[in-house]
């Protein structure tokens, strides 16, 4: 392993991967498949090689720019969350396979607790509200519709406020 001389990194944006790569294991990931995936990662690779191993994975991320493409899309709510045990896989299949759109209509999905939010392509979003608005998933009724920008809700309580 040698060094080059006069390499400078980008420490800026190799810690803006870092974020999102720890932000994506928190909110999106499967607890219990990531921790088989650390089990595996400490078998198979040799203590004194697991910090080369991470940074070359770092570096591959970096060379990749996103992991995820940036969509010019439409988020969408859907009614279901966490508590319901929902990961990222589960929301791409159920948009894939009833929704009718393919995988690369779908952009960013964060999951929280009894909610989620999907971005989808703004040429389907419509299509896929319709097809998934009122359907049952998971023993519960799903309510699919457009998700409102933060501005708006800033604006509907401040007009709110000042009718009261």
């Amino acid at each position: 392993m040698s060094e080059k001389a006069g390499l400078e990194l980008d420490l800026e944006s190799l810690k803006s991967a870092v974020d999102e790569v720890e932000r994506r294991l928190r909110e999106d990931e499967d607890p219990s498949e990531m921790e088989a995936y650390r089990k595996a990662y400490r078998k198979l690779v040799p203590v004194f090689m697991r910090s080369y191993v991470a940074a070359y994975l770092l570096r591959q991320l970096a060379s990749q720019g996103r992991a995820r493409r940036k969509m010019t899309g439409t988020s969408l709510f859907l009614s279901i969350g966490k508590n319901r045990r929902v990961y990222p896989r589960d929301l791409v299949q159920l948009l894939v396979s009833s929704g009718g759109i393919s995988k690369s209509d779908v952009g960013d999905i964060k999951i929280l607790d009894n909610y989620s939010f999907v971005e989808v392509d703004e040429k389907v979003a419509a299509a896929v509200i319709g097809r998934l608005d009122g359907m049952e998933f998971r023993g519960r009724g799903l309510t699919v519709n457009f998700a409102k920008k933060r501005e708006d809700r800033a604006a509907r309580e401040a007009e709110a406020e000042t009718v009261s």
